[in-house]
């Protein structure tokens, strides 16, 4: 499976868990001019230690090097499976994720290896600035529907989504529904 496509299917099924599935069906309206609906970041918020952050378009490859110092944390600090922890990583896995599989996993190992652990720019976002984050995702939203992709409603918390069906376009891992997420966060 390839890392867009398990990415695909993690975004998915984060959208569908943090959304429910209330309104899959709705049709649902946007502002017809663009608007500013996410107020300003909280001044002196902390967003945690500075992690490093691997790019949308990275490699598996490319993701792996940059996770090899925190498997090697993990590893020395005595986390039993690594190895599985990298790959929840690759398939765009949360802390939370991490936190909660059966890594052989200790408290103190995760903490003491927090600060090397990668995340993708997009999850980055919504650790450090989670009002960018929404807006991004709106405007994601907004050029996947234009394109005619059926979507769940936007979560009101994070602006994440899901796709209903997939339809003559493809599903989240397809080239539109890419260009239309790549559109929105590098803008």
């Amino acid at each position: 499976m390839s890392y867009r496509t398990r990415l695909a299917v993690v975004t998915v099924s984060l959208a569908l868990a943090l959304s429910g599935c209330s309104g899959a069906g709705e049709k649902q309206e946007t502002p017809s001019v663009a608007t500013l609906q996410s107020g300003a970041p909280a001044a002196g918020a902390s967003a945690g230690p500075q992690r490093p952050v691997y790019r949308m378009d990275a490699t598996e490859d490319e993701i792996k090097a940059i996770a090899k110092p925190w498997t090697d944390c993990l590893a020395t600090e005595g986390v039993q499976k690594p190895d599985e922890a990298l790959a929840l990583v690759l398939k765009g896995g949360t802390s939370k994720d991490l936190q909660t599989a059966d890594l052989g996993r200790q408290e103190a190992a995760w903490k003491a290896c927090l600060p090397q652990q990668p995340e993708s720019f997009e999850q980055n976002q919504l650790r450090t600035d989670p009002t960018e984050f929404k807006d991004n995702q709106r405007e994601w939203y907004r050029c996947a529907q234009a394109a005619g992709y059926k979507l769940t409603a936007p979560d009101p918390e994070t602006g994440q989504f899901g796709i209903t069906e997939v339809g003559p376009n493809g599903d989240f891992g397809s080239e539109k529904m890419q260009e239309c997420r790549r559109t929105a966060f590098e803008s």
